[in-house]
């Protein structure tokens, strides 16, 4: 396994930090980023943080911090195109139906529901748009992405390390 993550073992910190950010980041705030490997990607800077290569602190405040600037910029593209979101082939996709849904749940359950949306892989990139479409306010889908973006974060990172101490 270690020669896998060779490189990485061997990249400088501030390189790995970025590229990372990078993946965490696209995957909410570009609507195909729906594909991108977040999970992984997180699970390998806890290893990396196990392993001694990465810090802790700095990198849980990198996964926020990237995971919060993604919801934003998904909250506002749902704020600005919400009509046009729904037509898209991915709002077509979705349906007019479970699209009302979506609106309706996050319209009711406000934070609570982008935080449970942040935790769940392939919702987490339609949430702000649709927090934003429904027209959450910025002020209550800010708490809830940072919130959400704490809890996911420091999981994943924790699973990482975990898993990557018991590795032989």
């Amino acid at each position: 396994m270690d020669s896998l993550l060779q490189p990485l073992l061997d990249a400088p910190a501030p390189l790995v930090y970025c590229i990372c950010a990078l993946v965490i980041m696209a995957e909410t705030a570009l609507l195909p980023g729906i594909v991108l490997p977040t999970l992984s990607t997180l699970l390998l800077m806890g290893f990396l943080v196990q392993r001694g290569t990465l810090q802790l602190w700095p990198t849980l405040a990198v996964c926020v911090v990237a995971a919060v600037a993604g919801d934003q910029l998904a909250y506002w593209e749902g704020r600005v195109l919400g009509p046009r979101l729904r037509r898209s082939r991915v709002g077509r996709r979705i349906g007019a139906q479970r699209w009302d849904k979506a609106e309706a749940a996050v319209a009711r359950y406000g934070v609570p529901a982008v935080v449970l949306g942040r935790c769940l892989a392939g919702v987490r990139t339609l949430v702000p748009r649709v927090a934003g479409s429904a027209g959450l306010s910025y002020r209550r889908f800010l708490t809830g992405s940072l919130c959400a973006a704490v809890l996911w974060a420091g999981v994943e990172l924790t699973i990482g390390q975990v898993t990557g101490w018991v590795a032989p």
